[in-house]
């Protein structure tokens, strides 16, 4: 079943929590949480403001359908997005163009600042845990401005219009900044040492992720799509044959076959729309898969490496835990505590 909701429909579905029941810091009016009614999802948001310019917003939502949401067009900051579990596909539309993003676990975007309308597809039964920065352009400036007060060229596209829509890129999120993200959902303190914690974390993951923005520029990865929009079709294409054959998926060369494209346009076709590469792309969901087959403890964690495609399971087990964390088997136990 499918649910379709308008911006103010899913704003209805809030109510503010008690902070004190939940944990959180009651004395801080500036830390505030939502919960969903249980309608159609059950969790939170959470949204702290750490100054001027910065927010940051932190949520975990089951939802019990699947979610359209249609967000309206409006005027959008800079955006750090970490998408720590589940997933989501967005489609982004401009005055005069219109785009489509998928994120799965263990992936970030960061978004430039611009006017866009978002249909947001979330899954039904999919557990997401999400971190997002939200972050006004002279903030940026004061962080990272050159000796005359100006924002480097190299990020001038995160603050200027674009015909093409609002700039994103997306990534696999580094070990470093997973690290932070954790020191964040854990973060126990309150007051001002909460606050002074979680704005130096917060800006500790912008520079992160700027830093690989960088180096993108330099090695000349920011120029503008040569996807026309039949190529596009064709890589979305490729997704749905791999999402329909993760256990025994094609070679590269006939998945390119299969959807009417080359290898290389294949290639980069994915790393443009998603952020990461065909093999990437195939791990990532049978890793998901797996996590949901480990969550409904019906099967061995050998059975579940075999049923995601996965003849060995020591290279299931390195490849799970370098996602997640933890062991499948550790993952697992955890699960029914």
């Amino acid at each position: 079943m499918t649910t379709s909701l308008t911006w103010q429909e899913y704003c209805d579905l809030f109510q503010e929590a008690d902070k004190k029941e939940l944990g959180f810091d009651v004395s801080d009016e500036l830390d505030t949480v939502w919960q969903y009614d249980g309608r159609i999802a059950k969790g939170q948001t959470r949204e702290v403001r750490l100054r001027e310019g910065i927010v940051l917003e932190i949520g975990k939502v089951q939802n019990r359908d699947r979610v359209l949401l249609n967000v309206p067009e409006q005027n959008l900051s800079l955006q750090w997005h970490f998408m720590l579990s589940g997933k989501q596909q967005n489609i982004y539309s401009s005055s005069h163009s219109q785009s489509s993003l998928e994120l799965g676990a263990g992936q970030y975007v960061l978004f430039g600042k611009g006017v866009e309308q978002i249909t947001e597809d979330w899954p039904d039964t999919e557990s997401c845990l999400e971190v997002t920065i939200h972050v006004q352009p002279e903030v940026l400036c004061s962080f990272v401005s050159d000796s005359s007060g100006e924002l480097p060229k190299i990020f001038h596209h995160l603050v200027q219009p674009r015909e093409s829509g609002r700039y994103k890129r997306a990534g696999e999120i580094p070990p470093m900044a997973i690290a932070v993200l954790q020191q964040i959902l854990q973060c126990s303190y309150k007051g001002l040492t909460k606050r002074m914690l979680l704005e130096g974390k917060a800006t500790e993951l912008m520079a992160l992720i700027l830093e690989e923005e960088e180096a993108a520029f330099q090695q000349g990865e920011l120029k503008k799509s040569l996807l026309q929009p039949d190529q596009l079709d064709r890589i979305h294409y490729a997704k749905e044959i791999l999402l329909k054959n993760l256990v025994n998926p094609p070679s590269l060369t006939e998945l390119s076959r299969q959807a009417g494209t080359c290898e290389y346009n294949l290639k980069r076709g994915f790393k443009e729309v998603f952020g990461t590469t065909v093999f990437g792309y195939l791990r990532d969901r049978r890793l998901e898969k797996a996590q949901a087959l480990l969550l409904e403890q019906k099967m061995s964690v050998a059975s579940v490496a075999q049923a995601v495609g996965y003849d060995s399971r020591a290279s299931f087990t390195t490849a799970f835990k370098r996602k997640y964390g933890v062991s499948p088997k550790a993952y697992q136990i955890s699960a029914r505590k």
